[in-house]
């Protein structure tokens, strides 16, 4: 599925635009202070926190009715399902609707998904397209009751989510950072650099930026405290977000405007090996002419050519040759040409 999919489609439909053919799987986990576990029946539980894990968008079908059955608009399903879209939180009467696309490690290597997240009064429901596994960590915390995450509702989970995101970005900015402190120490030290790599941090922090800038505008602006999900006593943990939010926007900007210094860096080393190049085969050139004059002199067919004649005339041709190399070459260098 793709973008064309969703061509001359009418607003509502659900259709999956990604590429990811996981097959979807619906877990629903309760936990209160005292109880966690997983249970099969999707019906919600009284006094209990309800978390529903979607992992796989691939059946729309079961996932709209999923959707509708706890009375969600039909373009926030359809949001769901478009994996394309930009960053956002949009804060509604009955729910919270939140649109993540992340970057993260997998194997060393950078990686990204998509995650879309609803947040009611008493129960979450998470997204995954791929990294099914994004939330582990979220689920070890309850299972082994570490801080207030069992006693808290469902906006301090929110928070959670939102902060495990967050550290994801983190990480992804730290491993940046490093390759880029690399990347600076290679060309300062004019060793051979891979412009690709230096190309591709800059296009990996663009989307970092642009994951970032949203989430950042929207805890900024403190948007979450027009919305009655969210309790007054939750609001220092979201301060903790935007804290996080604009350590890892200024860190963006200030490795976007590095590595535009370092690819200046880079042209000039680049600029300065070629002329570097050009100035030694231009002594080459320069110190060959007069030996190539030499030699077309000597190379002509005169009827009298005296030296020619001599039984020390190649002698004499080659220290002529010799005196005249050496003595542009010591030029060169007094001039500081080389």
């Amino acid at each position: 599925m793709n973008l064309m999919t969703k061509k001359n489609q009418p607003p509502g439909t659900a259709i999956y635009t990604g590429i990811h053919q996981i097959e979807t799987e619906i877990t629903h986990v309760i936990y209160n202070q005292k109880d966690l576990k997983k249970v099969t029946d999707l019906a919600l539980v009284p006094e209990y926190n309800n978390w529903y894990i979607v992992k796989g968008l691939k059946d729309t079908t079961r996932i709209k009715t999923f959707c509708e059955d706890f009375g969600v608009d039909p373009l926030i399903i359809e949001d769901i399902f478009n994996v394309h879209q930009r960053n956002k939180i949009e804060y509604f009467e009955n729910y919270i609707f939140a649109v993540f696309n992340y970057s993260y490690l997998k194997s060393g290597n950078i990686d990204r998904d998509y995650l879309s997240m609803l947040v009611f009064k008493d129960k979450v429901l998470t997204f995954h397209e791929h990294n099914t596994n994004l939330f582990d960590e979220v689920y070890m915390r309850l299972e082994n009751n570490k801080g207030v995450i069992r006693k808290s509702k469902m906006d301090y989970l929110f928070y959670v989510l939102l902060d495990t995101i967050l550290d994801n970005d983190i990480i992804v900015q730290k491993e940046l950072s490093n390759q880029t402190i690399k990347l600076e120490e290679d060309i300062i030290r004019l060793e051979s650099t891979d412009q690709t790599l230096l190309y591709m941090l800059r296009k990996e922090l663009l989307y970092l930026k642009k994951s970032i800038d949203p989430i950042y505008e929207s805890f900024v602006m403190q948007e979450f405290k027009k919305s009655t999900l969210i309790s007054p006593e939750i609001y220092k943990y979201f301060a903790d977000i935007t804290d996080h939010t604009r350590r890892i926007f200024e860190d963006i900007n200030s490795q976007r405007e590095l590595l535009r210094n370092l690819l200046d860096v880079f042209m000039n080393n680049v600029s300065n090996k070629m002329n570097a190049v050009m100035k030694t085969l231009t002594i080459f050139s320069a110190i060959f002419i007069p030996l190539s004059f030499l030699a077309g002199v000597f190379g002509m067919n005169f009827t009298n050519f005296s030296i020619l004649a001599s039984p020390n005339g190649l002698v004499f041709f080659i220290a002529l040759c010799v005196t005249i190399m050496v003595s542009m070459i010591v030029f060169f260098k007094l001039r500081k040409w080389f």
